[in-house]
């Protein structure tokens, strides 16, 4: 019997909440479960720049229960793409996929994002959100986020719309692909799935379901007028 393909999960880290250490442990426990042995390689947390909340307890805390576990830090924050980029990067496994350090979504996504690229079913798995996500969102947040999905396909002419799902998988080709990706900070993922488009990748959307005790906090005035700087750029440069 041949061995699994390996899987390498990044998880972006920025001042993550209090506790996040013991509720990541029990993901990556049912992670395993679900997975099965030999096929996670490592939990790759890359901490873009924390100034609270990424302790050396904490860490010690994970690495003691789940010694797969690597962290990669700098001193500056740089952004989100940035911070999955290097995650990225690093990993020498077959396949990889990255998501929130709190792992937004029932494990059970992951395990479905595994199995389509192990079959080789798609070279890129894209986090599809439906109404329960949206329900769980601020008013501004929502008008924002469907505001995206309508402008992706009417401007950059994407068949994939929700770009923006926060979970995302890939094999070779999408991690030659991801690594080209330029932008530090939310819209990497846009500009990810526009490049893989232009490439003729082969993407699949998958629906995922949000974990109920999540929160979703809207984003800053500063960070949407430089989003909307990478928005016009990458409208541009298409």
């Amino acid at each position: 019997m041949s061995n699994p393909k390996t899987l390498d999960i990044i998880l972006p880290c920025y001042n993550p909440r209090s506790g996040w250490e013991s509720a990541l442990s029990e993901s990556i426990s049912n992670i395993k479960i679900l997975l099965g042995e030999n096929v996670i390689q490592s939990v790759i947390i890359v901490n873009d720049g924390s100034v609270s909340g990424v302790t050396e307890d904490a860490v010690s805390i994970l690495v003691s229960y789940h010694p797969e576990v690597k962290l990669i830090e700098y001193p500056n924050n740089q952004g989100k793409g940035y911070a999955v980029r290097t995650g990225v990067r690093s990993s020498d496994a077959d396949l990889q996929i990255y998501t929130d350090i709190d792992v937004p979504y029932v494990e059970e996504s992951i395990k479905e994002f595994y199995r389509i690229l192990k079959s080789d079913e798609a070279d890129v798995v894209v986090a599809s959100r439906g109404d329960t996500y949206y329900d769980s969102l601020s008013g501004f947040r929502r008008i924002l986020s469907k505001s995206l999905r309508w402008l992706n396909g009417f401007l950059f002419g994407l068949k994939i719309k929700d770009t923006q799902g926060g979970l995302k998988g890939f094999n070779e080709k999408g991690k030659a692909v991801f690594l080209r990706t330029s932008v530090n900070r939310y819209l990497f993922d846009l500009q990810f799935i526009q490049m893989a488009s232009k490439e003729n990748l082969r993407l699949k959307a998958l629906d995922v379901k949000l974990k109920p005790d999540i929160i979703l906090p809207s984003p800053s005035p500063m960070i949407l007028l430089k989003e909307l700087h990478n928005f016009i750029s990458l409208l541009f440069s298409r």
